[in-house]
């Protein structure tokens, strides 16, 4: 019977090692493959179309385009095995929510999706890394983009919360069912139908980095609420 009970343990841990490479491999499939086949297609279109200078410049933001796709993907697998490295310093948390709603509004229009603004009045400085956090804003609006329908609202809001500075980004999509909200922030564990599911899983690691916390508040058919807390901070010297 231990013999058996062994035996069957170890068939129970090959299933779950073949689900999640499984998981992995589709992953990447879908992740990969629309890039890739967007660069196939512009390869054999500028064989025929090399005399348009028009398209070649297309030709070369597509190709930039998709191969940033691609590398961000891979930067996410490695940043899932290691710690990204950070550099700490004070930072206006409103200033960094107007730069990233500027670069993500045009993904925003592009599903047909409102991208609104709901800051703090005064400076919210937080010590941080700008670009690491900047990912984490970036990550929570596509999240949210992805899971809100045409016609949706995607709010980007800063307010002081207890000696804290919150940074929440709410979505008036489908939500998440309460059973699974509490593993959202798990590698490889996604709500979508396809994809790897790294955006918050990479997200929470940065913000455990950070010394704060994320959360998520969600009610389904009604939207959902990703909250960033962290830690106060004075402003930096040139700011004063």
């Amino acid at each position: 019977m231990t013999d058996r009970l062994v035996e069957l343990q170890e068939n129970v841990r090959k299933q779950e090692r073949n689900a999640m490479f499984g998981r992995v491999a589709a992953g990447l499939v879908h992740d990969l493959s629309h890039p890739f086949k967007n660069v196939q297609n512009n390869c054999r279109l500028i064989l025929k179309m090399h005399d348009d200078e028009e398209y070649r410049e297309l030709f070369r933001r597509t190709i930039e385009r998709e191969f940033a796709h691609i590398k961000r993907v891979f930067e996410d697998l490695r940043n899932i095995a290691r710690p990204m490295p950070m550099e700490m310093f004070p930072l206006d948390l409103n200033k960094l929510v107007v730069d990233v709603a500027e670069s993500m509004r045009s993904n925003a229009e592009a599903a047909g999706l409102s991208l609104e603004l709901d800051l703090s009045d005064e400076p919210a400085f937080v010590q941080g890394d700008v670009f690491a956090l900047s990912r984490v804003a970036r990550n929570l609006v596509l999240n949210a983009i992805e899971a809100t329908p045409p016609q949706g609202v995607i709010t980007m809001a800063s307010a002081d919360a207890d000696g804290r500075v919150e940074l929440r980004v709410s979505d008036t999509g489908c939500g998440i069912p309460q059973d699974r909200l509490v593993s959202v922030f798990e590698d490889f564990a996604t709500t979508k139908r396809q994809g790897l599911g790294l955006g918050l899983a990479i997200s929470k690691k940065i913000v455990d980095q950070l010394g704060g916390t994320i959360r998520a508040e969600s009610t389904v058919g009604q939207g959902t609420t990703f909250v960033v807390a962290l830690t106060k901070s004075g402003p930096p010297p040139a700011a004063v």
